[in-house]
């Protein structure tokens, strides 16, 4: 057998302002410069030798097996070259939500959000509380939105690419690591949230909106392991917090 760990990139840049929530994501937040080295202190300490590496294209996905290779060097461990995999590149959820939010059919969500976002900026909610209750606004509509698209009850237009075409996407590249890995090796995947909800969901045989659903559960610099062979692929783990030492490296976003 094989193991294939995934590996959800750490904190991202995101702004509670639902305007601007995604337009900085695809980068490390300082904190999750420090989730990236805690996991690969965490991976080095476990003895982990990773024979093939794996990453998708998002900036945030390289960034953190970046921050993982640096702790491995700096332990005289050898960290395999990174490997590219479009598989592994996230949905397109944010720009479905941001353009649904624009468009007239979705003009309740627009107003529930912008209540809600005014409510924490002019309240009793202020600062840190303010950016929460915002964040919590923001994602209430995000769920509600790509609940929706995962259905196939959006139209077209607000994305290029359907979930059902994502997950098709995903399980096309994760079939590829998995042919070209061979056996008895150990292999690493930098991705994001929806891959890995997707791949679970897919070696379980769970639906498109169970796929999601477990996608919202990922968190930052957590692993996932797969057992496969060429005949199948099996879920060992699923969201394992490595430990890290510190509460506030436990993220979401």
């Amino acid at each position: 057998m094989s193991r294939l760990i995934l590996i959800r990139h750490a904190q991202a840049s995101f702004s509670p302002d639902p305007s601007r929530a995604f337009v900085d994501y695809d980068r490390l937040s300082p904190l999750g410069h420090e989730q990236a080295d805690a996991l690969g202190e965490e991976l080095v300490a476990a003895g982990i030798a990773f024979d093939r590496v794996y990453t998708g294209p998002a900036a945030r996905q390289r960034q953190t097996a970046d921050g993982v290779a640096a702790v491995y060097a700096r332990h005289g461990r050898r960290f395999p070259q990174l490997l590219p995999s479009e598989g592994l590149e996230e949905h397109r959820g944010a720009t479905v939500v941001r353009r649904a939010l624009a468009d007239p059919e979705y003009e309740q969500d627009r107003v529930r959000l912008d209540v809600a976002v005014g409510r924490a900026g002019g309240g009793d909610a202020s600062g840190e509380a303010a950016q929460v209750e915002a964040s919590r606004a923001y994602f209430t509509v995000f769920r509600s939105v790509t609940r929706r698209w995962a259905r196939g009850e959006l139209s077209e237009s607000l994305g290029h690419e359907s979930w059902q075409a994502f997950r098709a996407r995903v399980e096309a590249g994760v079939r590829r690591i998995v042919e070209e890995a061979g056996r008895g090796v150990t292999v690493a995947a930098f991705t994001s949230g929806g891959p890995i909800g997707s791949t679970v969901a897919w070696a379980l045989g769970l639906d498109d909106e169970k796929a999601l659903e477990l996608a919202w559960t990922v968190e930052n610099a957590t692993l996932t392991e797969l057992l496969f062979t060429t005949e199948r692929v099996s879920l060992k783990s699923f969201n394992a917090q490595p430990r890290i030492g510190s509460p506030e490296l436990v993220t979401y976003v």
